[in-house]
Formats: structure tokens, C-alpha cells, sequence
């Protein structure tokens, strides 16, 4: 049965029943060794072995100490803990996320909550400030300062009012200002910061909430569409209205039960450099010019847990995050467009679940496949995009590749178009040349896609193995030979594809009743000559 949590208190608790939660008690310093710590899993462990780490004795390179634990890998650690996260089975994941994009819930708002318990603002912001939380170095060694990366950015619109919630990076600067990257223009906090210049504000107000219930930070990482909220999209995926309270000196609503809120104001018209900061493609973001928030009061509960996410290199936390909700929402705005026949939709996290978008079709006309693309590129970016028949596993790299290797003529299947900016991506200008993202959008490189339609043109003979029946009594003969258990790849029989004839059904049924020479005979009869 589906649930959901109330706060992030409740979902740790659920961890550690499950197994799925490692409590780190010696001293380790945020700085040098809590992300290298929890980073090993991913790059030397399967993903069933994966785990969320809780770090109960922290302390920084000055040696100072925290009295608040810092919480990574809770999120989506491996798809096993985003089903925890998410409250149902791992294989009803994609269901309720469409529910929840189908039927979103209205927030409520209540008179207070635990996010504000203690405030810090004044003298004590000025000296102390962010330095009071205990917020990791992602890449030591080449981050140039703290970053948050768990931080949920809430602005709002200056006409409609609508909230937006957004998880982009903070870089520390200051106890009282920190530093970000809304990259993408017309989307989300960008969006936001560009509407309140053009309607002549020199700030609007901002908030980051950190450590928020699960169900609100898997909307925070999704692209939620720009006319939807991402409260009502969290509410609806808990079964409940999320919990608001106004914020103590900016006018926002934020989420009452999370650990920590950042209050603050961002100019909208002035900016500084930022980075660079190891990000989700697996290369370090470059510096440049992007915008800030001086902070006006962070507030938190009486015993908060700091929540980071592992990015950088995949798999991550956050390409496991975007491979489940970016393909949720990327299939619905599909299906919402005219191409209900899409079956799936696939981010593949070796690319950073941003890079290789791979949509499985049942096509009903010749071009649904090219089209369906077309479409999908307008508002979800995949540097390569690539329609498939429906009997490709589009969780198989493998299989992709057979696809496309065998399913698309070049010349006319292939094209290349342009797409809006993928700012982190490396290959779009060379180190130390700004690309623009803050101060001039007329400067910002070419961004270009590749779109790969690997359906069938027409159809295909049949797949080249054994039919299902020899393959099922092989596997009968394969167990009582007691050989190595199986893992059977798609594939595994063949099967038709459209391109085969009544005649060579039936030769192929006398073949393996040992009467092929008939079909021999057959062959002599029709014989001709050529010149």
C-alpha cells in the first residue's frame, strides 16, 4: 500500500528498517571526506548494494563541529530507496508519478511549522550565517567552495504568483549570500528572474528549502511543465495537500515541515561569477557570470538533518533522480500531445539521464516515430534523441544500439536540430569563453541535437534466433543439466516482424521435421538461367 511522510524524520526511520540506511558515528570532516566516502558505492558497488548514509559527528576543516547530522544518498541512492521515497513498489513508480501529473493537489496553508522554530538573522546571520550549517564539499579537490546541492529554490512569478520550485546548486560566498545557476532559460527560477526584470523590479524574492519530505525534492529535480506547480505535484504523489507556511521576511510559501529554509532576495539585473562545481554530465562546470541571494533569515526545526545529493559522475543520486521522474513527465507531456501510442520513455543514466533520451513507439503512421521526437525535443532536452519499435528494450544499451544499427538509414532518418542551451554540457565552448547564461542570451553558443528514428521503415523478416517454443525447451534441457542460472536478454527468440510468407513458415516447419529435402526439390524446379 502506498504512504507518505510527513517530514524527513519519518523517512529515515523508514530507511533504517528497511536496511537501507548506514549510520556513520566516528568524526568525519564535510570538507574532505563525507562525499568520497558515499561516492565509493556508486562507482564500486552494484546498485542493490547501495545505501543512504546519515553522518552524526561532523565536523570542517577548521575543526569546528555540528550538531547536525548530514544526510546523503537518501533520496535516490538506488531505485530501491526512490520507491521508499516515493512510498509504493519499485514497478508502480511510473504509475504514480503519472497520477500525480494527471491530478495534481492543491496546497493548504497552515499558520506555522517546524522550518521555523529557530530563526537566525541579524548580528548572527552577518557573522555566522551559512556557516552555521554543515554543508559538504561535492568534489574536494576541484569545488571551489561548499555548495548546496539539495536546495529546492522557491520564487514566484510577479503576475500570476505562481510558485515555482526548482532544485538548482548554491554556492556559499558569504554567511549571508550565496550563489546559483538557473541555466536554462524560459524555464523555472530563470524564468522567474527574467519576468521581474522586464517588469522593471530590481529583485524579487527568493527561498532554498533543504530537507523537505521526499515526495517535494522528486518534484524539485523533475521538469514539471511552466503552467503546473511543483507543490501540487508533491501533494498529489503523498496522497495529501502539502503544508505551506509564509516565509518570516520574504513573501513566499514554503513547505512547513522541512529541516531548513534560506530567505533572501535576488537582484535581477546584477550578477558575479560562480563555480565551478562538479556536475551531473561528469566534468566540472566552468565559472561564470550567474546570480545570487543575499540572504535575509534562515530559519530551521529545533534539531534539523542537513539532506545533500551525490551528483557529478553517473550514476548518481540525481541521474537516478531524473532517469524515474524527467521520463514520468516527458511521457505524459507526449501522451498530452497527440501521441498516446508512446509506450515508454527512457533517460539513460550513463549519459547523466540528461544526454540519450530513448522513446519506445507503437507506431500507427509511417513518420510517428521522426514526429514524436520533433515534439519532445521542444521541451525535453536529449542531445541524442531516438525512437524505437515496440520490441526494443529501451533499458538495454545494447539493444538500442541494435536498433539503431540495423532500424535507420542515415540519409533519412537522421537529422540534426537545434534545441535550447544544456548549459553544463562540456562541448559547447571551450574552458574560460562565458557562454552567456547570465548576461548575454545572444552570446550563448549553438546547442544542437541529434534525433535517431531506429523504427522500422517497413517491415522486417523475422528476428534471427529460434522461435519461443525451441527456446523454452531449451531452457527445460539447460536446467536439468544443472547449467549456470540464466539472465535471458531481449531478444532471446524470435519472432516475426512482418516480412515473412506462408511458404517460408511452412519450409521452415519442415526443416525441423527433417524434410528440408522437399524444399530442395522445390528450389531445383524453379531454377533460371543468367547471362
Amino acid at each position: 500500500m502506498a504512504r507518505s511522510y510527513q517530514n524527513l524524520s519519518e523517512y529515515i526511520q523508514v530507511l533504517d528498517d528497511a536496511e537501507k540506511l548506514v549510520r556513520v558515528t566516528v568524526p568525519v570532516n564535510k570538507d574532505t571526506e563525507l562525499h568520497p566516502l558515499v561516492r565509493l558505492q556508486f562507482r564500486g558497488l552494484p546498485e542493490e548494494k547501495r545505501k543512504a548514509f546519515l553522518f552524526e559527528n561532523v565536523y570542517d576543516s577548521t575543526g569546528r563541529k555540528y550538531d547536525i547530522p548530514v544526510l546523503v544518498a537518501a533520496m535516490a541512492g538506488s531505485s530501491d530507496i526512490y520507491a521508499l521515497g516515493m512510498g509504493c513498489p519499485t514497478e508502480e513508480i511510473p504509475d504514480r508519478w503519472l497520477q500525480a501529473l494527471e491530478s495534481p493537489l492543491d496546497p493548504v496553508t497552515v499558520e506555522s511549522g517546524p522550518c521555523q522554530d529557530v530563526v537566525i538573522k541579524g548580528e548572527q546571520l552577518e557573522k555566522e550565517g551559512l556557516s552555521l550549517l554543515p554543508i559538504p564539499i561535492s568534489t574536494p579537490g576541484f569545488d571551489n567552495a561548499p555548495y548546496t546541492s539539495a536546495s529546492h529554490w522557491v520564487t514566484k512569478h510577479p503576475e500570476t504568483g505562481m510558485h515555482n520550485l526548482g532544485n538548482y546548486r548554491g554556492m556559499v560566498k558569504a554567511p549571508n549570500r550565496i550563489g546559483t545557476l538557473p541555466a536554462m532559460l524560459g524555464v523555472g527560477m530563470r524564468d522567474h528572474i527574467d519576468a521581474w526584470r522586464e517588469a522593471g523590479h530590481e529583485r524579487l524574492p527568493a527561498a532554498v528549502v533543504i530537507g523537505a519530505p521526499p515526495h517535494v525534492t522528486y518534484t524539485a529535480v523533475t521538469r514539471i511543465p511552466n503552467d503546473m506547480c511543483e507543490y501540487d505535484v508533491a501533494g498529489a504523489i503523498a496522497g495529501k495537500p502539502l503544508e505551506l507556511v509564509k516565509c518570516l521576511t520574504q513573501d513566499l510559501m514554503v513547505p512547513a515541515e522541512a529541516e531548513i529554509v534560506i530567505e533572501g532576495t535576488v537582484p535581477a539585473s546584477e550578477v558575479e561569477m560562480e563555480g565551478p562545481f562538479g556536475e551531473f554530465p561528469g566534468y566540472m562546470a566552468q565559472r561564470d557570470y550567474s546570480f545570487f541571494m543575499d540572504i535575509t533569515c534562515i530559519t530551521m526545526r529545533k534539531k534539523p538533518t542537513y539532506l545533500a545529493i551525490l551528483s557529478q559522475v553517473p550514476p548518481s543520486e540525481s541521474s537516478k533522480m531524473r532517469h524515474i521522474g524527467r521520463a514520468a513527465a516527458a511521457k505524459k507531456f507526449l501522451h498530452d500531445n497527440g501521441f498516446d501510442n508512446v509506450i515508454d520513455v527512457n533517460y539513460l543514466e550513463c549519459t547523466g539521464s540528461n544526454a540519450l533520451v530513448v522513446i519506445k513507439i507503437k507506431k500507427r503512421e509511417a513518420d510517428d516515430g521522426a514526429k514524436a521526437l520533433d515534439l519532445l525535443t521542444t521541451k525535453f532536452i536529449g542531445k541524442i534523441a531516438v525512437a524505437v519499435d515496440e520490441d526494443i528494450d529501451i533499458t538495454s544499451l545494447e539493444n538500442i544500439m541494435w536498433a539503431i544499427a540495423w532500424r535507420n538509414q542515415p540519409y533519412r532518418d537522421v537529422k540534426i536540430v537545434d534545441t535550447p542551451l544544456l548549459a553544463l554540457d562540456p562541448s559547447l565552448a571551450p574552458p574560460g569563453e562565458s557562454r552567456g547564461l547570465a548576461t548575454d542570451a545572444g552570446a550563448m553558443p549553438r546547442n544542437t541535437s541529434l534525433m535517431i528514428d531506429a523504427t522500422m521503415a517497413w517491415p522486417y523478416p523475422p528476428i534471427s534466433l529460434p522461435k519461443r517454443e525451441y527456446m523454452e525447451r531449451a531452457q527445460e534441457l539447460w536446467a536439468e543439466l544443472q547449467l549456470p542460472g540464466l539472465e535471458l536478454q531481449n531478444p532471446w527468440y524470435g519472432y516475426s516482424l512482418g516480412a515473412w510468407t506462408k511458404e517460408l513458415e511452412e519450409e521452415a516447419q519442415l526443416a525441423v521435421e527433417g524434410r528440408h529435402y522437399e524444399t530442395g526439390e522445390k528450389l531445383r524446379g524453379r531454377r533460371k538461367r543468367i547471362d
